[in-house]
């Protein structure tokens, strides 16, 4: 069952790079900021390289497809998380028990392949499920689907190509 596209509100960008945060001043873990404790999912970049890619990335993910589905990410553009790792990043993610269920890296391979694959890394279980990548156009289903219970990890994992990136469910 597909979740209702118009369910959760569309969710602006932190830009620590240019705004300061609004006033926050987030905790250190790792010496990295403290990631804002919210009820949707973070789009953190990793990768400093291409202001203009980073901003097409963003559109891309946060657009509706054909069927009126988006992902309901909070971008987050904070040098200091340049080059970290997912690790790093997923320690960042303050504990929330109503919090998302998914974390979204957009590290040096997205922001350099032709079809910049997305890091997908589990916040709900610690029992180490591996990360996989998607493409931006299939954030949605994952974002929904996962932050909603509708569907598990290992439904998206399981349908990752063999090069470990979720392109969308055959037919």
């Amino acid at each position: 069952m597909a979740v209702d596209p118009h369910s959760r509100p569309h969710i602006g960008t932190i830009d620590r790079a240019t705004s300061g945060m609004s006033g926050r001043s987030p905790a250190k873990i790792e010496g990295m900021p403290t990631l804002p404790m919210l009820d949707g999912s973070l789009l953190v970049r990793t990768d400093f390289s291409n202001d203009a890619e980073w901003q097409q990335l963003t559109d891309d993910v946060q657009r509706e497809n054909e069927d009126g589905f988006r992902a309901y990410v909070e971008p987050v553009n904070d040098p200091a998380f340049d080059g970290a790792s997912w690790e790093a990043v997923k320690a960042a993610v303050p504990a929330n028990e109503n919090g998302a269920a998914v974390l979204f890296i957009a590290d040096v391979r997205t922001m350099s392949s032709p079809d910049r694959p997305i890091v997908v890394v589990d916040l709900v279980d610690d029992g180490g499920k591996t990360p996989f990548r998607s493409i931006p156009s299939e954030l949605w289903s994952i974002d929904n689907n996962l932050n909603i219970a509708n569907m598990d990890w290992e439904e998206f994992a399981g349908a990752a190509d063999e090069d470990g990136v979720f392109r969308g469910f055959d037919g």
